[in-house]
């Protein structure tokens, strides 16, 4: 009954660096979470504002899993946001963009069946018995229009860290800042303003299988095409399982394509979290 893990998996994309991801289970809800990477020094002291972003947020997810409606939820992880960040920050801030923030897919089992929150570019693969395969958050055309942006700035950057060239980075500090504009954040951020902008679906149904994953891992089907759309993806996650999928990935940024030419990207990989659940009622 309720919601079981039966696979789950998540790769650093740096050596350097934490992994900015985190996955979670408790009370009916599911969630991944992507931090998103800073573009400046850090400013909350811990080394990546990113990574405290995705473990803040989910202590607060944890802490609050106890109730069952997931926009109540979002409302206290969103307050217990607030006051982490005004504890914990190292300096006032001076800029939109300075503000951690990432995105995050949430899945709660109620009444109505299963709910699908989220906010940004993590992805979700919801199956019934052997139905269709829906998809939510992230698409294919949001994927094209990152990758045109990077051919358009970032070529002939260092393929690992391309976003941190001087004309990316000021192009991606004044988008983020737009998305984080004082009480009207557009994603997961430390301002309540998130809660305006949730996106979010019901399946009426109590069993089911999901995939959710962040946008790393999603870029094995929506970037690189390793699998041919939802379906592909998600038979792969029930008869390959994680561990192989990831390999898979990995394989084609660091051998395949590991300076960015076939596939631009700001990185030659990413964080890759992704969990496979089973929906029972």
């Amino acid at each position: 009954m309720g919601i079981h893990v039966g696979d789950q998996i998540s790769l650093g994309g740096f050596r350097d660096r934490p992994n900015e991801d985190r996955m979670g289970l408790s009370m009916g809800h599911a969630w991944v979470i992507d931090g998103a990477t800073g573009l400046g020094e850090p400013f909350m002291g811990t080394g990546s504002d990113a990574a405290w972003l995705a473990q803040r947020a989910h202590e607060a997810f944890t802490r609050h899993a106890t109730v069952a409606d997931p926009l109540v939820l979002l409302a206290h992880a969103a307050d217990d946001l607030v006051a982490a960040f005004e504890q914990e920050r190292s300096r006032p801030l001076k800029e939109p963009w300075e503000l951690p923030c990432g995105a995050f897919m949430l899945a709660s089992l109620g009444e109505a069946g299963l709910t699908i929150t989220w906010s940004g570019d993590c992805r979700a693969l919801v199956q019934q018995s052997d139905g269709p395969v829906l998809s939510f958050g992230a698409t294919p055309v949001s994927e094209e229009a990152e990758a045109a942006l990077v051919a358009r700035l970032g070529r002939g950057g260092d393929p690992a860290r391309r976003y941190a060239q001087p004309e990316a980075l000021a192009e991606l500090r004044a988008g983020r800042g737009l998305a984080l504009a004082p009480g009207n954040a557009f994603i997961l951020a430390p301002d309540r303003g998130f809660l305006k902008h949730l996106r979010q679906a019901t399946i009426a149904t109590k069993q089911a299988r999901l995939l959710m994953m962040t946008d790393g891992f999603a870029a094995a089907e929506l970037r690189y095409g390793l699998f041919a759309g939802p379906e592909a993806m998600m038979q792969a996650a029930n008869s390959e399982g994680l561990a192989r999928m990831g390999e898979q990935l990995r394989r084609f940024e660091h051998e395949t394509d590991p300076d960015g030419v076939l596939k631009p990207r700001w990185k030659r990989c990413d964080d890759a979290t992704a969990i496979w659940l089973q929906i029972s009622a």
